[in-house]
């Protein structure tokens, strides 16, 4: 069957055939759901804690608060210059408290690196890979920032479950994890949004593979994969929905 003959059928569904090439490009953009859309069809009740771990200025903060106006939205955001920007983009919503500290796998002190594009910002140092990106991790400072747990927070601030732990931390999402050890045990985090990589842009940074295999031995499946940037022919990073079981 010839390609308009197909695509005189497939009209009366709203779409059409264009060739291998639009087809894959539409796998990878277009056919791919909203990440935050997905995440108020799965969590059924209004999700109550949400914590926005690399809050950065601000923008899914307010996205959430948005989504969920009843919830409570703690936003962590270790580098002075960008909580600042944070504390402004904030100030007029109600329902989100933001917290000048990095969280990590201890409480104390660590070394936090600035780099050219502040959203690259990392508690990890930055290593080439070959694309566009190396340029925006070049590290033009380093400070001390404050560190702590997800569950030395929670312990804090009378915390007894996250419905959204969302981390965009640039390869420290390990480190965060491994401060959320009790949480995790007692699945009293319903859902992970997490940025992960496919390919080391910082030193010692965990990939895609070992953020999964550390949550699955949780009991945490992976629910799907959203964004996905693409270099060199091959996925270099995306977002990710995980579960608990």
């Amino acid at each position: 069957m010839k390609k308009e003959k197909i695509n005189k059928i497939l009209r009366r569904f709203g779409v059409e055939l264009h060739g291998l090439g639009f087809i894959q490009s539409l796998k990878k953009t277009d056919f791919q759901q909203n990440a935050f859309d997905v995440q108020q069809n799965l969590l059924m009740n209004t999700p109550k804690v949400i914590f926005d771990i690399g809050a950065n200025r601000g923008d899914t903060a307010i996205k959430y608060s948005n989504l969920f106006p009843t919830a409570k939205i703690f936003a962590f955001e270790p580098f002075v210059e960008t909580f600042k920007k944070l504390n402004d983009n904030i100030k007029d919503t109600q329902n989100i408290s933001t917290y000048n500290i990095a969280i990590a796998e201890k409480n104390g002190e660590t070394i936090f690196y600035s780099n050219k594009n502040e959203d690259t910002n990392s508690l990890l140092s930055s290593t080439k890979i070959g694309l566009s990106s190396d340029e925006q991790v070049k590290t033009i400072g380093q400070t001390i920032v404050n560190t702590e747990t997800i569950d030395s927070f929670c312990s804090k601030h009378s915390i007894d479950k996250i419905d959204i732990l969302k981390m965009d931390i640039q390869g420290a999402e390990l480190l965060a994890l491994n401060g959320a050890i009790k949480l995790l045990e007692e699945k009293k985090i319903r859902l992970i949004y997490t940025e992960t990589y496919f390919r080391r842009q910082y030193n010692n940074q965990p990939l895609f593979h070992d953020i999964s295999k550390f949550l699955a031995s949780y009991g945490y499946y992976l629910q799907d994969v959203y964004s996905p940037i693409y270099g060199n022919g091959s996925i270099a990073w995306c977002d990710a929905i995980f579960l608990s079981e």
